[in-house]
């Protein structure tokens, strides 16, 4: 797997890494394209998918069930033992309520409480509510309310010309962040309604880091 070439700056008593870290435990493909081409906006980024590093034959601990969050947290240590994990880093995982249930899902954000820079960001039903907001302020209540997973991505479908892009939805993702952040009535908890996502907390986090000024730049590039 090609990696991003990450840099260090020179100070005064060594050598120091110039961008931060995002490890990202993220089962679905679509999910990790996105995230791994976020990458691409700035060279004080790094982003690493998970599952990508550490795959099933390297986990040290073996369960019937990898679906299960025993697996997931496993193989998130497995990852920073190989990789590691610097104090200003942040590991996430993102979640769909379609393939996990409740008490797995509450398992892992306790998990992640209590560890420092450890996150949960969950949508519901699945990823494709997060891509929504892209491209819409609101939802109509027919889909808010939908709990299927396929309900979402016909809708995604017909709102995106020429289908889904992550490249011109990543123009879109302030945007997005506004419009999720908006959409979430519950921002204290971690478990959205249905019809909402806590991606936006991951997205924002890693605009944060980027800065206005870069991401219009890297914006105009795909123009």
């Amino acid at each position: 797997m090609m990696r991003k070439k990450r840099g260090y700056k020179r100070e005064a008593y060594g050598l120091k890494r110039d961008y931060r870290l995002f490890a990202i435990a993220c089962e679905g493909k679509r999910e990790a394209d996105y995230f791994r081409f976020l990458e691409s906006i700035s060279r004080g980024i790094a982003i690493d998918i998970i599952e990508e590093i550490v795959s099933d034959s390297e986990m040290q601990v073996k369960h019937s069930n990898k679906s299960a969050p025993k697996w997931l947290l496993d193989r998130a240590v497995r990852y920073i033992e190989k990789e590691g994990l610097d104090d200003e880093d942040e590991l996430w995982f993102v979640l769909d309520v379609d393939d996990w249930k409740k008490e797995q899902i509450r398992e892992i954000a306790e998990y992640c409480r209590q560890k420092p820079n450890w996150h949960i960001a969950i949508s519901n039903p699945c990823f494709e509510v997060w891509l929504y907001y892209h491209i819409n302020a609101s939802v109509p209540g027919n889909l808010k309310s939908s709990n299927k997973c396929k309900d979402w991505k016909q809708a995604l479908n017909s709102k995106s010309k020429g289908g889904y892009s992550k490249e011109s939805y990543l123009m879109l993702i302030k945007e997005a962040i506004v419009n999720a952040s908006n959409a979430d009535t519950d921002k204290a908890h971690y478990f959205p309604d249905t019809g909402q996502t806590k991606v936006y907390l991951l997205a924002k986090a890693i605009m944060k880091r980027v800065g206005i000024n870069e991401f219009m730049e890297f914006i105009q590039s795909l123009q």
